[in-house]
């Protein structure tokens, strides 16, 4: 689909370091093959007509082409195929004798779904494709036993975590007090919990002058967080904002005094991984991912209580400049060894293997 999402950053930059022809839509809507040297990581824009934005629209694509006429304009047969990856949680079910990878992001839908509809898609839908996939991959430990418990045999799950770029010096100091925190208003994000530690920050440490950013869209849970926003102290520590380009957003990163997460269900959570490689401390919810990755280089807070751990930590680094650069360098580290290279080697063997 157009526009930005968490799945279109992951396929721009993992692509780019696999071989292999890619399959894509063009500008018309249509089918098309293109070398990798050819490719260009933007997301296709809406088709043309009508059938095919729908199967967009619900991630249907491959069931409103002609898979073998796209082969056979390209003068390709499916026993040249030797592999199939896909970035995300789908095979092509026309093809199961084709060997094919995919890579399961999260199983939130079946845990904390925003809709009926995902729901009913990843209850009855997916595990079609977990059959035709020869192998798949987990970004997480955590979402490799959601798979196990899913119904997928362990011997065919990989865990190769998200990856990223170190781009710029991290950052050394705190630039000020505010608070950012990158969310939709979905069920998953658990933005009441985050609101609730506000609360209790400005109760018990009205000393703090800072502003909470909520960057995302509005979700199922706006309007109980509009109303929690209501009724805050002080509404004004508070901006919901529905967007910001990208360089509005690393400057506000950058200058911010940590990045929270207050997710009840992530099967990662890249922004955590994003803050750290700015230099920038980060607060997250005790939850199973964020242990797997965080547990050393985060302040873990419950989201379910009444926000108190939040305060408290908050305040911490307000008042304590060795915790503030323990956490940006701790957190610098992570990412370090996080990165997309390793991410991409990991899932050439995985794909030359099948190949073999």
């Amino acid at each position: 689909m157009p526009g930005h999402s968490g799945f279109g950053s992951y396929v721009q930059r993992v692509l780019p370091g696999l071989e292999g022809w890619r399959l894509q839509l063009d500008q018309r809507g249509h089918g098309q093959l293109v070398a990798a040297e050819q490719w260009l990581p933007q997301s296709p824009p809406w088709a043309s007509h009508r059938k095919m934005r729908l199967l967009q629209r619900y991630s249907l694509v491959q069931h409103g082409l002609s898979l073998a006429d796209v082969l056979k304009a390209n003068n390709v047969s499916t026993g040249q195929i030797e592999a199939i990856y896909s970035p995300f949680f789908d095979a092509l079910l026309c093809w199961p004798h084709i060997p094919q990878l995919i890579t399961c992001h999260d199983l939130t839908p079946l845990v904390a779904s925003n809709s009926l509809k995902a729901w009913f898609r990843y209850r009855f839908w997916q595990p079609r494709h977990c059959k035709v996939a020869k192998r798949l991959i987990a970004i997480s430990r955590y979402v490799a036993d959601q798979l196990m418990m899913f119904g997928v045999d362990a011997s065919s799950i990989e865990v190769i975590p998200n990856g990223i770029t170190i781009e710029r010096p991290r950052v050394t100091s705190p630039g000020g007090e505010d608070l950012l925190a990158l969310a939709r208003h979905d069920v998953n994000k658990n933005l009441p919990a985050m609101l609730r530690g506000v609360a209790q920050l400005q109760s018990t440490y009205p000393q703090w002058k800072g502003v909470l950013r909520i960057v995302g869209k509005t979700g199922r849970q706006t309007s109980l967080v509009k109303r929690l926003h209501r009724e805050l102290p002080d509404p004004r520590q508070v901006e919901l904002i529905d967007a910001m380009s990208h360089q509005d957003l690393l400057m506000c990163m950058r200058s911010s005094l940590a990045l929270i997460s207050a997710s009840s269900e992530e099967g990662f959570d890249y922004p955590v991984l994003e803050a750290k490689a700015e230099g920038i401390p980060t607060i997250v919810s005790d939850i199973a991912v964020h242990r797997e990755f965080h547990d050393e280089s985060s302040l873990l807070f419950s989201g379910e209580d009444d926000g108190t751990v939040f305060a408290h930590h908050v305040r911490s680094l307000l008042c304590d400049s060795a915790l503030w650069g323990q956490l940006s360098r701790d957190g610098f580290v992570l990412a370090q060894c996080l990165s997309v290279e390793a991410q991409q080697s990991a899932i050439r063997c995985q794909f030359d293997s099948l190949a073999k």
